[in-house]
């Protein structure tokens, strides 16, 4: 193989990794586990990236080097938009793209065919569809509460978090958590976002 071959294979691998960089770490990482899957991966790319463009310019009048200009410049340009605005997109796309699921999903809890079914937690149910990518992130597992009148609370993760932290697409009919989340929205905690989504729907990091 010769070096021209190598440096294009190499190329469009990191361009992949740009490209699939956002969903990757937006569903299959969360807590102290995105530390030992997002930055290996991050490191990786950002090394070949940087070995890439070196390599472009030292060759920067040659033809063979032409797709490798591009396929370095849109890495780049990806990678860059993706790392710090690529988990919000992602989050927004899947929020819209995926309410109708999320609707479906509660109407299965309210007709009792879909339970906690995890033997060492009385709240959480695992789900075995709607996994491809997960509909809640770090295990698609939601938690789901309901009070003895029958009121629902239902949490989708969007980020498992570490320790009690986490961040999730949350609906309930429950009076007094809707009056608990409204006055969350009031809350100013730096990162943290929580806002209504829609009727029942709110968005919360705790």
């Amino acid at each position: 193989m010769t070096k021209t071959k190598l440096h294009n294979i190499l190329t469009i691998f990191v361009l992949i990794m740009a490209i699939i960089q956002a969903p990757l770490i937006y569903y299959y990482t969360f807590g102290l586990f995105s530390f030992f899957i997002a930055m290996p991966y991050l490191v990786i790319g950002l090394g070949l990236t940087v070995w890439l463009l070196t390599v472009v310019l030292k060759n920067t009048k040659s033809e063979e080097t032409k797709f490798q200009k591009i396929g370095v410049v849109l890495t780049i340009l990806i990678g860059s938009l993706t790392l710090f605005f690529g988990e919000d997109l992602i989050e927004k796309l899947d929020w819209h793209l995926r309410k109708t699921s999320r609707d479906e999903i509660i109407e299965l809890i309210k007709a009792d065919k879909l339970r906690p079914n995890v033997s060492h937690n009385n709240i959480i149910c695992t789900l075995d569809n709607w996994n491809i990518p997960p509909i809640s992130n770090g295990g698609n597992e939601i938690a789901i509460h309901k009070t003895v009148e029958n009121k629902l609370t239902v949490e989708f993760y969007i980020n498992r978090g570490f320790l009690d932290h986490y961040s999730a697409f949350v609906y309930t009919d429950d009076e007094d958590k809707i009056k608990e989340l409204e006055e969350r929205m009031t809350w100013e905690k730096g990162l943290h976002v929580n806002k209504k989504l829609e009727e029942n729907w709110y968005r919360v990091s705790f």
